[in-house]
């Protein structure tokens, strides 16, 4: 299948059953229910990158309800993986009180805003546009690709690049506000 026609069946599809898929991912991801956006973006993304590679699909609504599917077990598994490091209320209670007390692992002087500010100075011009238009102002996917120009896909990928780099750039840029570094 041509792009251009890969292009034109996503759209088809994003604006047949985008909305349902979210809900379906919001309800099934329970208390996962921030990987909703991501799971969705992913369903898409399969979606797309099978039409690119030629595949077509007798009930694409199917198709994208399994991908789904598997995109909130994916989600779920990797939410209660990291929920198992979780401490019981009391014994939180006391890690914090000792965390207090202890002179080396205050972090209550994090201004986080100024972390959020040096973070996104690390991006270019067009994460930071894209950065705008999805976390600040809330635009869908669809909404951006029409600003842009360009297929939901495309922004879907972009924004899959943006998280991941903003992932690893946390702990850096953490690391040096912490040292006093800017």
């Amino acid at each position: 299948m041509s792009k251009a026609n890969a292009d034109k069946e996503l759209e088809k599809a994003f604006d047949e059953f985008s909305k349902a898929i979210e809900k379906y991912c919001r309800v099934r991801l329970g208390e996962a229910i921030e990987a909703t956006d991501d799971c969705v973006q992913e369903t898409f993304l399969v979606f797309y990158k099978r039409l690119l590679n030629g595949e077509h699909f007798e009930n694409a609504r199917a198709f994208l309800y399994k991908t789904a599917n598997n995109m909130v077990l994916k989600a779920r598994e990797e939410y209660f993986k990291n929920a198992k490091h979780t401490e019981e209320l009391s014994v939180a209670e006391s890690i914090a009180t000792s965390a207090d007390n202890a002179e080396d692992t205050v972090c209550d002087d994090i201004d986080y805003d100024r972390v959020k500010e040096i973070l996104i100075s690390k991006l270019s011009n067009n994460e930071k546009e894209l950065y705008q238009m999805k976390y600040a102002q809330g635009k869908s996917l669809k909404e951006i690709g029409e600003l842009l120009n360009i297929p939901p896909s495309a922004v879907a990928n972009r924004t899959s690049r943006l998280r991941a780099k903003v992932k690893k750039l946390v702990e850096p840029v953490l690391t040096e506000f912490k040292k006093g570094g800017s």
